[in-house]
């Protein structure tokens, strides 16, 4: 009797207590533990000047966001490691734990976050359109005809945007590493427009003076929206660190002052 009664407690108990392994397949991400435990943080960068770029002489990563991902390592007190990628793969490399966070002018945008968790914006922006100097248009509503080819960058918000905004366009999407690769394009006269940061448009003419290409609207962009992080789904943990090392950043003028360093502006 006693060694029945034994069997159906142990019998329960397997059903109310799952396997460890189970247990731990269902733990949340905690990410800041790892960094902390591993002593290091692998950030993914994907070229975009001035945001991230590597110095073409010494092959080292410099910019605005390679400077906030030294003041994370920092406050973080581990060794910064700057993982290569690029546009078109960079959320699936974060996806795969190929690096714990994606610190590079990303758009915060419904589309992503479906994939990725995004931190609170660190700046606003938006995007202009770039053209050739001798298109006959003043209004960025026109470009919505066959006869313009729009030129895009895979894995560029610009993407989705250009189909949105002007449908009837003729669309061409290149893979490159050339941050400036849709600039270079409407310059060379191969394609009529490129959607990017006016920012980076803004730069962009100004290193190139002779380029034969204009921005539609100055430097109104469209539809602003906020750059932001973008890390693994469900890591609370990390994610509540990030939101709050970003208002430290904005209060001390930390961030304010790497601006106006790399773009020119506060």
């Amino acid at each position: 009797m006693m060694n029945k009664l034994a069997s159906i407690v142990a019998a329960a108990l397997v059903s109310v207590c799952p396997p460890a392994s189970s247990a731990l397949a269902n733990d949340p991400i905690d990410t800041l533990a790892l960094i902390k435990q591993e002593g290091v943080l692998k950030v993914g960068m994907a070229d975009s000047v001035p945001a991230q770029q590597k110095n073409p002489i010494s092959g080292e990563w410099q910019g605005f966001n390679v400077d906030m991902a030294k003041n994370l390592a920092a406050a973080l007190g581990v060794k910064l490691e700057i993982v290569d990628t690029t546009w078109s793969t960079i959320i699936p490399s974060l996806t795969q734990k190929q690096f714990d966070i994606a610190m590079v002018d990303m758009f915060r945008t419904p589309a992503r976050a479906v994939t990725v968790d995004f931190t609170d914006s660190y700046m606003t922006t938006g995007n202009t359109w770039l053209v050739g100097a001798d298109l006959d248009v003043t209004d960025w509503k026109q470009l919505d005809d066959p006869k313009y080819t729009v030129i895009s960058i895979a894995g560029t918000a610009a993407v989705a945007q250009s189909d949105r905004l002007l449908p009837k366009a003729q669309k061409k999407t290149i893979v490159s590493d050339n941050a400036v690769a849709g600039q270079l394009e409407v310059a060379a006269g191969r394609a009529s427009a490129h959607l990017s940061d006016y920012l980076q448009n803004a730069l962009f003419m100004k290193a190139n003076p002779s380029a034969k290409v204009k921005v539609l609207g100055g430097d109104a962009p469209i539809e602003a929206t906020g750059y932001a992080y973008a890390i693994q789904p469900g890591d609370y943990h990390f994610l509540a660190f990030l939101n709050t090392w970003i208002a430290y950043n904005t209060t001390t003028g930390f961030i304010s002052d790497r601006k106006l360093t790399w773009y020119g502006i506060k």
